[in-house]
């Protein structure tokens, strides 16, 4: 491990690290009040990777959905359980075709974010300017040009993201700098 790299990491107990973000109380918050504001809510519990811990996917009735991590599957079995939804485990049940419909209406929708003219590329901070060149790197892609759009960055953080992803060909150190990187720049 180099210096510079000092993130603690875990182990699952098949051996698999996992990131050193741990559940927390902002999580189950966000869970609970996502669960108690939707109608329909089912709960899904995802099993640690060697990314991420133990998810827990919360799905509304509209397909709506959102994620947090949760200390084990016991914990979100418990967490569904005491919202009185039922629980599943994606590993047997899979994702609801719901979840997938409510993604792609929202795709189909008008983008909330403005298209990066050249102006606004040639603005982005020296943070931004870093983030992106990591990108590039990272996915082994040309430049963007300077009028890119945000379908254009989009494209370049999945291909940085299947080079860099630890499943497959990549490391953990690489993916960190991808997700960072996409923090910086704000897109998910």
């Amino acid at each position: 491990m180099a210096w510079w790299n000092r993130r603690k990491t875990s182990r699952t107990a098949s051996g698999a690290a996992v990131s050193d973000r741990h559940a927390s109380r902002a999580d189950l918050d966000h869970l609970t009040e996502f669960a108690r504001s939707r109608r329909g809510v089912e709960a899904f519990v995802e099993p640690a990777t060697s990314v991420t811990q133990t998810t827990l996917l919360l799905i509304a009735g509209d397909g709506e959905w959102t994620r947090r991590r949760v200390a084990s599957p016991q914990a979100a079995v418990d967490l569904a359980r005491k919202l009185e939804i039922p629980v599943y485990d994606t590993n047997r049940v899979g994702y609801p075709q719901r979840m997938r419909d409510y993604d792609q209406r929202q795709r189909s929708r008008p983008s909330a974010r403005p298209t990066i003219t050249p102006a606004a590329s040639s603005a982005l901070s020296s943070a931004e300017q870093a983030a992106l060149m990591t990108l590039e790197v990272i996915a082994g892609a040309d430049p963007l040009p300077d009028g890119h759009t945000p379908a254009d960055l989009a494209l370049l953080l999945r291909q940085a993201r299947a080079k860099a992803h630890p499943d497959r060909t990549g490391s953990r150190e690489a993916w960190d700098k991808v997700e960072k990187a996409a923090r910086v720049l704000g897109v998910d």
